[in-house]
């Protein structure tokens, strides 16, 4: 999918978007490209870690790609709740690298930076720098996916996620390109999870205590965090493209103090592409 969706969504999109568009338009060059749009939340979630206020929003977004496969784009944050509007709560500004797509191959390398309001109340919202690679293996039966990231805060986690999909694209004959995708998808994200359990320690001599004092340790766990699984639906006419996903995600081996359950959430968005 600031939080995933808002980072892998983008990611994501924007390999299923680059297929259909060069499926419509039967041409496989690159070239410069500047691209805009917006891109709505039903539900805001981190690995399925939610607020409790059931926060939605808005994602606006801007990037520009050279034709050697150089990239920036920025997005910005507009969540609301139960108890408040829509309102400005962050951005993110991501530089990377796209590499030429071919038959069976497809992916990205990334660095990305996040901007939080300072009363921010997205869940991930100590995060403040992630980079990491993306790759797809594509072919006509499934394609199998890989991420890997590093995301960094007061500490230092590693996340992995594996998945697979299919793409089935209808081209449209019309004097304008179209075509229609659809990509059922599933993955699993696994990362680590730093924590800190205090508890009371007590001394004795011969079965009489003596003192006790507070002990606080920080662990590191590598776990599965959650499954995912969507149905990115992508309808492109010449420059511009609607998008529409409905996702369900299970969170896993929440922590104390994590809040998180099943969620079903749709995101859905308009772009240009020029």
């Amino acid at each position: 999918m600031i939080n995933k969706i808002a980072i892998t969504m983008l990611g994501t999109f924007s390999f299923i978007l680059s297929i259909v568009q060069l499926y419509a338009q039967n041409d496989t060059t690159r070239s410069n490209e500047f691209s805009f749009g917006i891109n709505g939340v039903s539900r805001f979630q981190y690995f399925g870690r939610t607020d409790s206020l059931q926060s939605s929003g808005m994602v606006p977004y801007i990037g520009y790609q050279l034709k050697c496969g150089l990239y920036a784009q920025g997005s910005f944050i507009f969540l609301e709740n139960s108890t408040t509007s829509l309102n400005y709560t962050g951005a993110l500004g991501e530089i990377g690298y796209r590499f030429q797509s071919t038959k069976n191959f497809s992916g990205n390398i990334f660095f990305t930076k996040l901007f939080y309001n300072e009363n921010s109340t997205l869940v991930q919202s100590a995060l403040q720098y992630q980079s990491g690679l993306n790759a797809a293996y594509i072919n006509k039966i499934i394609n199998f996916n890989f991420g890997a990231d590093l995301k960094f805060s007061n500490k230092t986690d590693i996340g992995i996620s594996p998945g697979l999909d299919h793409i089935f694209i209808l081209k449209i004959r019309n004097k304008i390109p179209m075509a229609l995708a659809i990509d059922p998808t599933a993955y699993a994200y696994f990362g680590t999870q730093n924590f800190s359990r205090t508890y009371l320690e007590k001394s004795s001599i011969l079965f009489i205590p003596i003192s006790q004092q507070t002990v606080t340790d920080n662990s590191v766990k590598f776990n599965l965090l959650s499954y995912e699984f969507s149905v990115p639906i992508v309808f492109v006419a010449g420059k511009f493209n609607i998008n529409i996903t409905p996702s369900y995600t299970i969170p896993m081996n929440l922590i104390p103090g994590e809040y998180g359950k099943n969620l079903f959430y749709i995101t859905f968005g308009l772009g240009v592409r020029i």
